[in-house]
């Protein structure tokens, strides 16, 4: 059984694969001990053999020293860790793990296509993958709350919105007006990356992933692939792959 533990901005998530099966899938809130627990915990129920951590907010020494005694590899994924795709990133130092995690994501579910990935968590990220072999880098935009708080803090008397309410046309109200505007704008933006990564690529495939996804996928061209476990999709395959060469 491998352990995946994904750190990142807000939450830490949890998932259990046997080889690339999910069998279980949970998270806990950003607090050190809290997923120290939650690891140890984990570990123990599934008789855990490998594990990894990706992490862009808590160190992952404590969490890694919390399973050591595991019987396989405990492995945290750094800048310089071994991946089954090339990394063309001309600054890996900067790139953030759930980006590349995602990439790799992308290539266990579709491992000869060219891959646009949307990750729509605190930022919008949109990360390319050449031929299922090569990421090409991407970029990065404002996500959901982002634009929900830059509007309040920029401004003298609009309000903070926390939850989307969404109309279809022009919003009668304040909250509408604001939903409306930040998230249409999303939909706009995110449907000119599509239609211009169609353009450039013939066997292109649209994977869309990340918590505000929810508020999205149903504005969205169908032509997208919705899956919200593509990080740890990905951190399985990247543990998976270093397992391999070690032994």
């Amino acid at each position: 059984m491998n352990l995946i533990i994904d750190i990142g901005n807000t939450t830490c998530k949890f998932a259990i694969y046997d080889c690339n099966n999910l069998i279980f899938n949970d998270k806990t809130k950003l607090e050190s001990d809290a997923v120290i627990k939650m690891t140890k915990d984990t570990a123990h129920d599934f008789d855990v053999k490998n594990c990894i951590i990706s992490s862009v907010s808590l160190p992952s020494e404590p969490i890694a020293s919390a399973i050591e005694g595991l019987s396989g590899a405990v492995m945290t994924l750094r800048d310089d860790t071994p991946l089954p795709i090339a990394n063309l990133y001309a600054t890996p130092k900067t790139l953030g793990k759930d980006r590349i995690a995602a990439a790799v994501g992308a290539t266990v579910l579709f491992p000869s296509a060219s891959c646009l990935i949307i990750d729509a968590g605190t930022a919008i990220t949109y990360d390319y993958v050449k031929d299922g072999s090569q990421y090409l880098g991407g970029n990065i935009s404002p996500g959901i709350d982002i634009r929900f708080k830059s509007l309040h803090d920029f401004t003298s008397r609009l309000p903070l919105i926390t939850v989307p309410h969404p109309t279809d046309g022009f919003g009668l109200t304040t909250i509408e007006a604001i939903s409306n505007g930040v998230l249409t704008g999303i939909i706009y933006e995110i449907n000119g990356y599509i239609d211009a990564f169609e353009k450039k690529n013939v066997n292109s495939r649209i994977i869309l992933t990340g918590g505000s996804s929810i508020y999205l996928s149903k504005k969205l061209k169908n032509t997208i692939f919705a899956e919200p476990n593509l990080v740890t999709i990905g951190l399985n395959r990247i543990l998976n792959y270093n397992v391999l060469k070690e032994n």
